[in-house]
């Protein structure tokens, strides 16, 4: 089993449920603008581990994997690579552990947590006076339907997952992964759950 997540988030507080795009992958993005936010591409070569299931010892392996499969997405759509950035990877590992620990899948978290939230408390969005785009994927995955190729494949068959995934403003990435799905999900098996949130700060 497959499932991807796709929330909008908007400035005003509206936010839009993306449809799923089969029976199986679901789609849930999100994304946030500020209200002062505005307006190198990959090599083509294979991504390493790109269908190793999640396990404990592999983790970093899978983000790597995971952020080259984007960032060939990317390359393929003439869009410049995202580059790793700590504290939104610090962002996403929490929630990625939250839902595992909290047995749910969602953008916002038991208590009330949202990916703006999240990325603020991190300090990636660091004061109140600038201006940021930010989003967020996330997706579960059993078996061999939790590896990087599945999770970036269910993303980009959903309108939501892909938008951000392709946005151009976009430059800034942090990737969260763990070899758990909630357990009311998982049904006993072995997967994996990742969250992806991505940014760009504007200073000027």
């Amino acid at each position: 089993m497959l499932a991807a997540l796709g929330l909008i988030f908007c400035p005003s507080g509206a936010d839009a449920l993306a449809s799923p795009t089969s029976a199986h992958p679901q789609a849930h993005a999100t994304r946030s603008h500020s209200a002062h936010a505005r307006s190198r591409s990959a090599g083509h070569s294979e991504c390493q581990n790109a269908t190793a299931m999640p396990s404990e010892s592999n983790l970093a392996l899978i983000r790597a994997a995971t952020l080259c499969l984007i960032n060939r997405e990317r390359a393929n759509h003439g869009e410049p690579a995202l580059r790793a950035d700590t504290q939104l990877q610090s962002a996403a590992q929490g929630h990625t552990d939250s839902m595992v620990k909290g047995d749910y899948f969602a953008h916002i978290g038991p208590s009330g947590d949202t990916p703006l939230q999240r990325m603020t408390a991190a300090d990636y969005i660091y004061s109140e006076h600038i201006g940021y785009e930010v989003g967020e994927n996330i997706a579960w995955g059993t078996l061999q339907l939790s590896t990087p190729s599945a999770v970036v494949a269910a993303w980009m068959a959903s309108a939501g997952h892909r938008a951000n995934i392709l946005n151009a403003r976009f430059r800034d990435t942090g990737i969260g992964v763990a070899a758990h799905v909630p357990a009311s999900l998982a049904q006993g098996q072995a997967g994996g759950i990742y969250t992806q949130d991505f940014g760009v700060i504007v200073t000027g």
